[in-house]
């Protein structure tokens, strides 16, 4: 079996449908899911999501800092220590 040919600039309404995993005339539904992963789109006069084929197919360069660093211990730690200390009748170190 062969690989289809794509050809036009914005994917096809089935083709929206299969990448957010709705259905095809969920346009609310698949606009949310493309801004939740970051595909570029645009909404027709009807609210139907355009999305350009080069958009998806081109591979993505990886954006500086976007790498998850976890959460930041010290200063949920400093937070606890300044409410502690503001509240009356508190005992500090």
């Amino acid at each position: 079996m062969s690989e289809p040919v794509y050809s036009g600039t914005w994917l096809t309404p089935d083709e929206i449908a299969e990448l957010t995993a709705t259905k095809p005339n969920s346009y609310k539904a698949q606009c949310r899911k493309l801004a939740v992963m970051g595909i570029a789109f645009m909404p027709n006069a009807i609210g139907r999501p355009l999305v350009q084929r080069d958009v998806v197919l081109k591979p993505q360069a990886k954006k500086p800092g976007t790498v998850w660093q976890g959460p930041n211990w010290a200063a949920l730690d400093e937070q606890v220590v300044r409410s502690r200390a503001r509240r009356p009748g508190s005992r500090g170190p």
